[in-house]
């Protein structure tokens, strides 16, 4: 139900009118200023302006410019609708369904979420997103050498690894050494021993950010100094940079060998891409082939399908080398022997075309930290942050061996230490040190390499940066108009989905009697033409079609059909009850014509063979409730709705102001 619900507010309720711009009715939101807005609809409950409304009907209709161009007929049946929205909004506070707990954990998980791209600093995020466009346009050809060492590692370690990188990179650019045979024999990365520490040509997002950073910012044909990643220390060597013209989408055909593989030997794997790769020259199909010899069961049913993501590095540079509708010649990687092909190139997006998706790439990337520290810096200065330092000094000597192996307890002793204050917003936000014990206690994190003073500041820094961002979200209704009135969107759209699940949805499929009594009462409205009930056979492979004939003939159950097609795969045959009307002329008129247990010769449509045999005809007319059934709950659905708005009209009655409509979007 969950998934159903997420699919109504994001699909149905942006849609519609489900959208209103007075704040809902919590602590946090603003108080509306007093300016007199032209009145459009007068409910006993409250007002809807001229100009929510025209927000409203503007960002369901394609903006103001558009909704100005439509006809009054246009205005009033969205108008209708909409007071039917706010009708029902009523209803669900007049029932309590904002007050009660589940309500408001969903509201609360939806705010957080809505929350999140307004927790950003502006300026810093619109650099990190041009930045991004801008590297998106070129890809680096770059290996490095990675030493290891722990985010978390003590600073004798961290010292030992940056040692260990600067000898590294001293015997590469004083002394002459060959930046692949260093990486082959000295890297930590595994794959090092193969590709030399070459990754191939990548782009932005390719790698982590600090990575790409110095990939992007290091000339052609030298040596970065180390960058530290989550991974450890690297030298990266940039061996070209070059403009990218797009997107590129590929896919493969790959043959492994080994014993659950059909080639056993690495001769057996050659020949058999080679015979493949002569089947594509001749101008076989390569999702086709790609379907039915590829070892890659990911991408077998999708036509060898890789997506547009990035690729081992020998793949990546092959891939550079092919225009759209090109194949390789085969080619082995570490996996196995492949062919590839480039399916589809898309020429780079302009920046207004790319930035919303940069945006959230951006979110979910180590960028977004860049930001977020800029955005807790910005809430600091704004609100006027003060850190008591001599109270957490004071409190961090109460502190012992047990606080790193986060099974610290706290003192009884010492609730009064516990109540001084360890930071302040404003004039009015105090947050004690108990707020620092809370979190520690909840969330009891091992550190180590580090002194009991350390791991405290380390974890009030973690601890800080929820806090005031938590505030910053708290305060979003007050000071950005844009996430209140998408904040008031979800909360009614939760509302009245749950209303309506009550109201109509529910008590359609539960109220068997109902259900029942409405299909006999309106039966013209389920009368169809000449029907008949198949049991349908169906693949894709002729003589798989051949053999299902042979086996029927043969008596066999579908049990026994299936079992003896789809041994070797469970996709081969699929067989399925279809009823199909004589007027659409889908399948062979004989079929109504012939009696129950006809069976039709094989039947071909596009790249499907096909088996039908009747199991029941059914003469025009009403049709059976059963068969009906689904149809029957959705026109019931809308019977319950339409008594029951005719119901909330007259409990929320409303007064038009005709003058005010006639003068929308003018």
């Amino acid at each position: 139900m969950n998934r159903v619900r997420n699919l109504f507010l994001l699909l149905i309720f942006p849609v519609l009118i489900f959208s209103a711009c007075k704040g809902t009715k919590t602590a946090s939101q603003p108080q509306a200023a007093a300016v007199a807005e032209p009145v459009l609809l007068g409910f006993d409950k409250e007002n809807v302006s001229k100009e929510e409304f025209e927000r409203v009907y503007a960002k369901n209709n394609g903006g103001k410019e558009l909704a100005a161009s439509h006809t009054q007929a246009q205005l009033q049946e969205y108008l209708d609708l909409y007071i039917n929205f706010k009708r029902k909004v009523f209803e669900a506070e007049a029932m309590g369904l904002d007050t009660t707990p589940a309500f408001k954990q969903e509201f609360n998980t939806y705010r957080k979420q809505l929350a999140q791209p307004y927790l950003s600093a502006k300026e810093v995020e619109d650099e990190l997103i041009k930045e991004a466009y801008d590297r998106s346009g070129f890809l680096v050809n770059a290996s490095h050498l990675l030493v290891t060492v722990d985010q978390s590692a003590s600073p004798e370690d961290t010292a030992k690894a940056f040692a260990r990188v600067m000898a590294y990179r001293d015997s590469i650019v004083n002394h002459g050494k060959d930046f692949g045979e260093m990486a082959e024999k000295y890297s930590d990365d595994p794959s090092a021993k193969s590709n030399k520490g070459n990754l191939g040509y990548f782009t932005a997002f390719d790698m982590v950010y600090p990575f790409e950073t110095a990939a992007f910012t290091t000339p052609v044909g030298q040596v970065s100094q180390p960058i530290r990643t989550r991974f450890g220390y690297h030298l990266i060597f940039v061996h070209d940079k070059m403009a990218s013209t797009g997107t590129k989408r590929v896919a493969h055909i790959i043959v492994r060998v080994g014993d659950r593989y059909s080639s056993k030997t690495e001769e057996q794997a050659e020949k058999r891409i080679r015979e493949i790769y002569d089947q594509l020259k001749a101008g076989a199909d390569f999702a086709q082939l790609a379907a039915q010899f590829s070892d890659d069961p990911s991408s077998s049913n999708k036509g060898g399908d890789l997506g547009t993501g990035r690729l081992l590095p020998e793949m990546e540079n092959l891939k550079l080398q092919l225009a759209e509708g090109e194949f390789s010649e085969p080619f082995t990687t570490r996996f196995g022997w492949h062919i590839l092909k480039v399916t589809e190139e898309e020429k780079r997006a302009s920046f207004d075309d790319s930035r919303n998706i940069l945006k959230q790439k951006i979110s979910r990337d180590s960028r977004a930290q860049i930001s977020r520290n800029a955005l807790v810096e910005k809430i600091k200065k704004e609100n006027s942050f003060a850190l008591n330092k001599a109270n957490f000094d004071e409190f961090k000597a109460t502190l012992d061996e047990s606080f790193l192996r986060g099974v610290w307890k706290p003192d009884t002793a010492k609730t009064a230490l516990y109540q001084k204050p360890l930071f302040t917003l404003g004039a009015s936000y105090i947050q004690p040190i108990q707020g620092f014990v809370d979190f520690y206690v909840r969330t009891r994190s091992r550190r180590t390499g580090m002194t009991v003073s350390q791991a405290a500041d380390e974890i009030l820094n973690t601890w800080l940066e929820q806090e005031l961002l938590k505030y910053e979200e708290d305060q979003l209704p007050n000071k950005n108009p844009d996430f209140r009135y998408l904040l008031k969107e979800y909360r009614d759209g939760i509302l009245l989905f749950t209303l309506m699940e009550q109201k109509v949805w529910k008590k359609a499929v539960e109220d068997t009697t109902g259900l029942k009594k409405y299909y006999e009462d309106h039966q013209s409205e389920f009368h169809a033409g000449e029907t008949v009930d198949v049991k349908e056979y169906r693949t894709t492979d002729e003589e798989a079609i051949n053999q299902v004939k042979t086996l029927i003939a043969a008596g066999k159950s579908d049990a026994e059909i299936e079992e003896e097609i789809n041994h070797s795969s469970a996709l081969k045959l699929s067989i399925t009850s279809q009823t199909y009307e004589k007027e659409k002329g889908e399948v062979p008129a004989e079929l109504f014509s012939q009696p129950v247990g006809y069976q039709t010769e094989t039947l071909q449509q596009n790249n499907f063979f096909r088996i039908l045999i009747s199991v029941e005809k059914n003469p025009a007319g009403v049709q059976p409730f059963e068969k009906v059934k689904s149809q029957a709950i959705t026109k019931y659905q809308d019977f319950l709705e339409e008594q029951w708005l005719a119901e909330l009209a007259k409990k929320y009655p409303v007064k038009i102001n005709e003058s005010v409509f006639n003068n929308l979007f003018k």
